[in-house]
């Protein structure tokens, strides 16, 4: 009999011990070996003052305090005449408790709303053989054997709301199956529960039938619904029982318990409520089930088998399953079914003894020893509100925020994070302190901080098959599909072997270099290697490099009407993720791509390993092959991916001046980072010490800068002649995605433009290694900037070299595009830049102090300009430095939007003045979705695009433009 078949709900803790002792398990069967490894064990207790709160009834349990604090509802079996589960509130000042629940059939899995106005719960009431179920049970429980236990899957039950006195009863789910372990989201408006439906509504294979059959948990999977039932969404999809959802306190999490398709093991997973980011907490190939976070978030506690399975015991485990989970009881018997009072100050767990008999328990909870044993409360010891900020811009206030900024606690601080929370929580309280003003915008009403969605990775969802010859391959071990791939069910096509799929024009030195010229791929799998010829002239393989990235060789193979491409992989994928979870290698391309193993690749192709040793010495050496194999077979699957998205969060802040203007200045920096190296920009060696890319001077620097500015004018108001905004962007390594929001968000909701208010935007973006000299870049967005250069150049003796060009990858691009005249301040790259090596104490801290007091005294220079003399002046775009890659010389003048997402084609944020882009007639905002000819569905399309273009040649260009297509003509120019 399967595991499955146990305690495999929220709800079937009843009778565990008569189950297993029923079962002939041998000392090994229940022996956990190394226990102490995976778990933390301590003397010192997290629970005290335990006391039993439910004595009525053989068997109590599931005890779930309401919002307040002041109720709990729960199940028990104390209904006369009814064997099974009643519903129950119980008042935990007076003890008075009321049935809920109708009292026929079974019920299980209560929830209080968070109104206190009415109550959730699961029942087979309507079951028409729900009374014949109860006789039954009556004379099965007579007899002096019982069976072995396992929880009843009814498929009627449904779940209920009902008024807190059991009136008002309104079905809310209505499919055939079980529908049950329901709680509600912490706002009350949805509901997350456990289903086994599909086992009655879907096309089961014969082995899932055989299973589902055996076992109706196997088809349990995690759904949520709105409050009234309608809107039903399902969240996971895994052969095995996913079950038990709750939500995290602040309602963006959905913790629950995943089995195995075997039903040996459950783990604790969470996930984002809309069922992206699955995550694996535990690992510790026991039966953990039964998870229910803390109302801080920071941790989550759970039931596990891991001490014997005759000694289910609770643990506690960081939210993020970084650390080993911790022990908590230790008592005999079974232990588990926890919750916490919504203050965290209270846990409550159901406790059954010996005799299979199962009340609630409740005890006194210590939060902050939890988080002692977990090694939770060591990070953000050193708070940015502990800095004893001096009158004047100083070095050791700058050098104490970067070293806290910059250290270990923050991870890199990567866009949409905890750690990015964290940091945003910690500037608040400054700028509150210092009585700077809050926004008003849509998401930032009152507050300082300003959310915004990004995209942080792809992962795989659903159903994912490939097949080559019509033979299933195993995911993860013979192929994995790539992040780049188009999502689809593609059905069998031919396979050709087209080497390394490059297409290169030739140039004085070399011919043109194609790997398709006696190939005809229309309709068929490319099938590739992933890089470019090794064993060749290092000017070839420079030459071949741009057309080698593949996402161009996935457009090229497109353009010529390829089906799908496989790259092959030499490698085990088996030892590798299949798919980053957390790194995004860019949008998806319009063809479906996987990686395939080598043995794979051979097999289908029908090739010996000698033959591929000379195919691909031949290839390696850019010479011509006699033959490329020869297959017969084809390829088909079903590719599932879907984009991640976290919310990221930055501050926004103003000082009014004293007298009313309608005219503001902002000042910015951007606080983000690279983390740990996961979007996909970092420098990192293979040898680095630590994987945290701290991020000192990217941009620690500027974001120090920042709050040095913004705590002086706090305390100098009257210097001010116009409003100043102090603003900390996110998301600019990932393409001023928080500076662009902002500006979009801000004419959306004042509707009006952004320049109509602000008269000047200073960016400050890597301050901290001044060595010779300070770059002021982006002068040339207004005439009025080289006048307060010469000036202050004079004034503090410091060296700067100005730089016109406007067009810079950092956040003052943002405002430059909304007609704003933008500099920003930089001290130039080094090797440290995108390296775990940019650390604290490699700051030029006295030299910083020097730029933020020019960038101070740029602003009092602007209350001192007359408007008309820091007018905004269109730049044009800059030239192209002479022997870059040809996509980089073809030059249209456009500049990209990066927040491409949901977009078909390519939207652009502006164009560079007297461009190609320009005279042709593009906007801010028009979305491309076809060049020369070509459609283009991605940036990859229209950076393949450009390649293809020549200078000179008049093309087509289609956009989109609010909706409707507009044809245009325009014709590249090259940058030398």
């Amino acid at each position: 009999m399967k595991k499955s078949h146990l305690i495999l709900t929220i709800s079937s803790f009843i009778t565990l011990f008569v189950f297993f002792n029923s079962m002939a398990y041998s000392p090994e069967t229940t022996k956990t070996e190394n226990i102490l490894e995976k778990i933390t064990e301590f003397n010192e207790k997290l629970i005290s003052n335990s006391r039993q709160l439910t004595f009525e009834g053989a068997k109590a349990g599931e005890g779930y305090f309401s919002a307040d604090g002041k109720k709990m509802i729960f199940q028990s079996e104390r209904h006369e005449g009814n064997p099974f589960y009643q519903m129950f509130i119980l008042d935990l000042i007076n003890g008075k408790v009321d049935r809920v629940s109708p009292g026929k059939g079974k019920t299980t899995c209560g929830w209080i709303h968070p109104s206190l106005k009415k109550v959730m719960w699961s029942s087979t009431h309507l079951d028409p053989e729900s009374l014949t179920k109860q006789k039954n049970e009556y004379e099965s429980r007579k007899k002096p054997v019982q069976g072995k236990y396992s929880w009843s899957y009814d498929e009627y039950y449904d779940i209920f709301e009902s008024d807190v006195k059991g009136n008002n009863i309104k079905r809310l789910t209505k499919e055939l199956g079980y529908d049950a372990e329901g709680s509600y989201s912490p706002d009350g408006k949805e509901i997350a529960f456990a289903s086994n439906r599909t086992g009655y509504s879907s096309k089961l294979s014969p082995e899932e039938q055989t299973l589902f059959k055996k076992d109706p948990s196997s088809q349990m999977e995690i759904y949520i619904m709105n409050a009234d039932g309608t809107n039903v969404r399902q969240l996971t999809k895994s052969l095995g029982y996913d079950g038990g959802p709750f939500f995290s306190h602040d309602g963006s999490k959905i913790t629950w318990r995943r089995f195995d398709s075997t039903g040996a093991t459950a783990e604790i997973y969470t996930m984002n409520k809309d069922g992206s980011d699955q995550k694996q907490i535990t690992k510790l190939n026991a039966m953990s089930w039964a998870p229910f976070f803390h109302p801080s978030g920071k941790y989550i506690i759970f039931t596990s088998s891991i001490t014997g399975y005759s000694n289910f015991e609770l643990f506690i485990v960081d939210s993020e399953g970084l650390k080993k989970p911790v022990r908590v009881t230790y008592e005999d018997d079974f232990d588990g079914l926890p919750t916490f009072s919504p203050d965290g100050n209270k846990i409550s767990w159901t406790h059954r003894n010996q005799k299979g008999e199962s009340q609630i328990f409740i005890a006194d909870w210590d939060h902050e020893k939890a988080l002692k044993h977990l090694g939770l409360n060591e990070k953000f010891k050193e708070k940015l509100s502990s800095i004893k900020f001096t009158p004047e811009i100083n070095s050791l206030d700058a050098k104490n925020i970067i070293k806290i900024i910059a250290s270990e606690d923050y991870t890199g601080r990567l866009s949409g994070s905890d750690e990015e929370k964290e940091l945003t929580k910690q500037i608040s309280e400054l700028l509150k302190q210092w009585k700077i003003s809050t926004l008003q915008l849509k998401n930032q009403k009152n507050s300082f901080v300003h959310q915004f969605d990004i995209i942080t990775g792809i992962e795989l969802i659903g159903e994912n098959n490939f097949a080559l010859n019509n033979k299933p391959l195993t995911l993860a071990k013979d192929y994995r599909p790539l992040s780049l791939s188009k999502s689809g069910n593609y059905t069998a096509q031919p396979m050709v072997f087209a080497g390394y799929g490059i297409q290169a024009p030739s140039s004085d030195k070399f011919k043109a270099y194609n790997s398709y010229e006696k190939l005809d791929v229309k309709g068929k799998w490319v099938v590739l290697f992933k890089d470019l010829p090794s064993k060749v002239d290092k000017d070839l393989r420079n030459h071949l490099l741009p057309y080698a990235r593949l996402a161009h060789k996935i457009t090229l193979a497109k353009n010529l009407e390829a089906s799908g491409v496989i790259f092959i992989d030499n490698l085990n994928l088996s030892t590798r993720t299949f798919l980053s979870k957390s790194k995004y290698d860019g949008a998806p391309t319009a063809l479906p791509v996987i990686e395939l193993t080598l043995e794979k690749f051979l097999e289908s192709f029908n090739l010996t390993d000698e033959q591929f040793s000379k195919m691909q010495s031949a290839l390696e050496s850019n010479i011509e092959l006699e033959s490329l194999g020869s297959s017969s077979s084809v390829a088909s699957g079903q590719i599932s991916l879907k984009l991640n998205k976290k919310v990221a969060s930055q501050l926004i802040g103003f000082i009014e001046a004293p007298k009313k203007t309608n005219k503001s200045i902002i000042i910015g920096a951007h606080m983000d980072h690279l983390g740990q190296g996961e979007i996909g920009n970092s420098l990192a060696t293979s040898n680095e010490s630590s994987p945290i890319h701290y991020g000192a001077d990217d941009n620690a620097s500027g974001v120090a800068g920042v709050l040095e500015l913004a705590h002086y004018f706090s305390k100098n108001k009257t210097k001010l002649k116009y409003n100043i905004y102090f603003a900390l962007w996110s998301a600019e390594e990932m393409g001023v995605l928080g500076s662009q929001n902002f500006v979009e968000t801000w004419e959306e909701i004042k509707r009006k433009k952004i320049s109509d208010e602000f008269i000047a935007s200073l960016n400050m973006d890597m301050i901290g290694r001044f060595n010779e000299k300070l770059y002021i870049q982006g002068t040339g967005s207004s005439l009025g900037w080289n006048k307060i250069v010469e000036g202050l150049a004079l004034k503090h003796s410091i060296s700067l070299s100005v730089q016109k060009d406007p067009y810079l990858p950092t956040d003052s691009i943002s405002f430059y595009l909304k007609d704003i005249p933008s500099i920003s301040f930089f001290t130039g790259v080094h090797s440290d830049y995108h390296t775990p090596r940019d650390t604290f104490d490699k700051i030029n801290y006295e030299g910083m102090v020097k730029i933020i007091n020019v960038v101070k005294a740029f602003t009092e220079e602007i209350f001192m300009t007359p408007l008309n003399q820091l007018k905004f002046e269109k730049v044009e775009g800059s030239t192209r430095v002479k022997g870059s890659e040809r996509s980089f010389r073809i030059y249209l003048g456009t500049i990209p939007d990066y927040s491409q997402d949901g977009v078909q084609g390519v939207r652009i944020s502006g164009v560079s003045k007297n461009s190609p882009a320009e005279k042709a007639g593009l906007q801010s905002k028009d979305i491309i979705v076809e060049f020369n000819g070509k459609p283009i569905d991605s940036i990859h399309d229209y950076v393949f695009g450009l390649q293809a273009a020549e200078p000179k040649k008049e093309v087509p260009i289609k956009i989109k433009r609010a909706g409707e297509l507009v044809n245009l003509k325009i014709t590249p120019e090259i940058k030398e």
